[in-house]
C-alpha cells in the first residue's frame, strides 16, 4: 500500500498563526484615532503604555519598555548598563546574528564561548573565559529553552558582572516558576513575526531596576525623557546621545491582543510537543537535554544524532516524506565574516582595535550544530499533521 505523502507546515510563526479579528479590530481602532505615535496625537489611546503595563504584570517585573525590535532591545540593555568600547560580553555562538551585532553596535566585543548538552551557553565555559575586560554575560535562551540561570547568576555575582538575558525566542519560558528574562539585570525580548507573540516587528526590555529603565527610555527616544525627572529631558534641552527605537501605537495595539492569547499559544505548543514525544521511542530519538525546573516554549522539535552523516540521512528521509527537518542554519555566527575578519564597520576594525580580544574556539557548539535536526512546531499544526509526524518517525526508526 502506497502511503500518501502529506506536506506538513513547518513555518516558525507562533503568534502570527493566532492573528484574528481581535488584532484587526485593535489596529483599526488606532487608525481611526489618527494617533499612531506613542506620545501624542489628536485622540491618543495610550496603547503602548497599556502593553508595557500588561507585559510587566505578565512577567512579574516593575518596568517594561517597548521598542522597535529585539536587536534594539539588546542594545538598550547594553547601553543602560554602561557597556561600551573596550568591554567584552560573553555569549554563545549558537544564536541569531542580532544578538552579537547589537553588542558590536555599542562598541563592545561579543566573546563567544562554548555550549553544553542543553545547547545553551555552558556556565563552566563562561567562568573559564572571564578576563579583566569582561563586563557582562549575555544569556541567550535559545529556541525557547532557558539557560542555567542559577549557575550564571552565581558566576556573575562572584566576578561582579552584568547579566543580560536575550529572551527573543523564549517569551513564556520559565525556570522554577520564574519567567525567563527576569533573572538578570534586564531582559531583551522580540515581537518579530516568528516569536511567541508578534506585532510583525518589535521588542521590549524588562527590568526591576529603575535606573536601567530610565536610561533605556531616554536612549530609545533620541536621548531625551519626555516627562519631567532628574534625567535630561526634552523640556530643558539637556539630552544625551540616543536613537529612535520607539514602538508605534498600532504595533502596541496588536501586541496587546496577542498577549491576551499567550497562555493559549503556550498550552497548544506544549500539548503538540508532548503528544509527539510521548508517542516515539526516546531511546532512539535523542531529544534536546533540559535543565531541572525548566518549562520551555516548545517552538520546535530537535533530535541529536551520533554524527552529521546520520543527521543528514534522517533529514533527507523526513523531507522526502514532507516533514521539513533541517539543521538550524548554515553556520554558527562566530564563523561569520563580521567576527572572523573583524569587519564590524566599513573600512574599520573598530571596536576590535581597542581590545586585545583573541578568537575563542567553540568545538562543542561546532560539533553539535552539525548533528542536530530541527523542526519548527508551527502554530498551524493540526491533529492530522501530528499523527502523520509520529507515524513517519516510527517508520524511520523501524527502517533504520
Amino acid at each position: 500500500m502506497v502511503v500518501k505523502i502529506m506536506k506538513i507546515p513547518n513555518d516558525p510563526f507562533l503568534g502570527t498563526n493566532y492573528i484574528g479579528k481581535e488584532e484587526i479590530r485593535a489596529a483599526k481602532e488606532v487608525l481611526k484615532s489618527k494617533s499612531l505615535f506613542r506620545y501624542h496625537g489628536p485622540n491618543l489611546l495610550y496603547k503602548t503604555e497599556q502593553f508595557e503595563s500588561n507585559m510587566a504584570k505578565y512577567l512579574g517585573v516593575k518596568y517594561v519598555l517597548a521598542c522597535s525590535n529585539g536587536g534594539a532591545a539588546i542594545k538598550l540593555c547594553c547601553i543602560a548598563n554602561g557597556i561600551g568600547p573596550g568591554d567584552e560580553v560573553i555569549m554563545s555562538p549558537f544564536t541569531f546574528i542580532a544578538s552579537a551585532s547589537s553588542v558590536l553596535a555599542c562598541g563592545a566585543i561579543p566573546k563567544f564561548v562554548d555550549i553544553d548538552e542543553t545547547m545553551n551557553i555552558s556556565p563552566k565555559e563562561i567562568e573559564k573565559n572571564i578576563t579583566e575586560n569582561t563586563k557582562a554575560i549575555l544569556a541567550i535562551h535559545m529556541q525557547g529553552q532557558s539557560c542555567d540561570m542559577k549557575q550564571i547568576l552565581k558566576i556573575a555575582k562572584k566576578h561582579n558582572l552584568i547579566v543580560i538575558e536575550d529572551t527573543a525566542q523564549a517569551l513564556g519560558a520559565e525556570l522554577n516558576g520564574k519567567k525567563a528574562g527576569t533573572f538578570g539585570n534586564c531582559g531583551a525580548f522580540s515581537l518579530q513575526a516568528g516569536k511567541t507573540i508578534t506585532c510583525g516587528e518589535g521588542g521590549f526590555i524588562a527590568t526591576n531596576d529603575k535606573n536601567i529603565y530610565l536610561k533605556a527610555k531616554m536612549y530609545h527616544d533620541n536621548g531625551g525623557y519626555r516627562i519631567g525627572s532628574d534625567y535630561p529631558t526634552w523640556e530643558n534641552g539637556k539630552t544625551i546621545f540616543g536613537e529612535n527605537f520607539k514602538l508605534t501605537e498600532i504595533q502596541s495595539a496588536i501586541a496587546n491582543e496577542q498577549l491576551k492569547k499567550i497562555y493559549k499559544i503556550l498550552s497548544k505548543q506544549e500539548k503538540v510537543y508532548n503528544q509527539i514525544i510521548n508517542n516515539i521511542n526516546t531511546d532512539f530519538y535523542n531529544v534536546r537535554k533540559n535543565i531541572k525546573g525548566a518549562k520551555n516554549v516548545h517552538s520546535n522539535l530537535s533530535f541529536e544524532f551520533k554524527n552529521s552523516e546520520e543527521c543528514n540521512k534522517f533529514i533527507d528521509y523526513m523531507n522526502s516524506k514532507g516533514i521539513g527537518f533541517n539543521i538550524y542554519c548554515s553556520n554558527l555566527i562566530n564563523k561569520y565574516d563580521t567576527f572572523v575578519k573583524k569587519q564590524s564597520w566599513h573600512n574599520s576594525n573598530f571596536p576590535y582595535n581597542v581590545s586585545d580580544y583573541i578568537d575563542n574556539k567553540c568545538s562543542d557548539a561546532e560539533d553539535l550544530f552539525k548533528r542536530v535536526a530541527w523542526f519548527n512546531l508551527s502554530g498551524s499544526l493540526k491533529n492530522k499533521h501530528i499523527k502523520y509526524i509520529i507515524k513517519i518517525l516510527k517508520e524511520y526508526e523501524n527502517e533504520f
